[in-house]
């Protein structure tokens, strides 16, 4: 069983990162020395009604988003993990009962005569479990 890999760290990209905060702090400073004396109390107070809003949203989408993606992602691969080792239970027990037909078939002594009809039925029923195994699955898998 291989190992689930694990991804990519995140790259910060800090040139993009320090470039939007030097553009906001630029556009916080302009828009307070273009604000008349009289509204810079009402203007200041905005803009951090503006920043307040803006972190509260960040936490939101960035933190909660995050752990939700990775929530469904360990859901998923559980419920894969979980259906691939149902799919491979069934498979031992339909092999194992395929043995045991054989072995049934193979139990009596086989003379000369019956070594050639017990080969071909042998063949048979292999081709058949084989044809069956690989049907039902690949219709599971949605092949084709």
């Amino acid at each position: 069983m291989t190992e689930p890999s694990v991804p990519p760290r995140l790259r910060i990209r800090w040139g993009w990162f320090v470039g939007c905060i030097v553009l906001g702090l630029t556009a916080i400073v302009v828009g307070l020395v273009v604000a008349p004396a009289a509204d810079r109390t009402a203007y200041l107070a905005g803009v951090l009604g503006g920043v307040g809003t803006t972190l509260l949203l960040v936490g939101i989408v960035v933190l909660l988003e995050r752990r939700i993606v990775d929530t469904a992602v360990r859901v998923v691969r559980h419920a894969a993990e979980e259906a691939r080792l149902r799919t491979d239970e069934a498979v031992r027990a339909q092999v194992r009962d395929l043995e045991d037909r054989l072995a049934d078939l193979w139990a009596t002594a086989a003379t000369p005569e019956d070594a050639a009809a017990k080969s071909e039925q042998t063949r048979r029923m292999t081709n058949e479990f084989t044809k069956r195994v690989v049907d039902e699955y690949t219709d599971e898998a949605g092949a084709p």
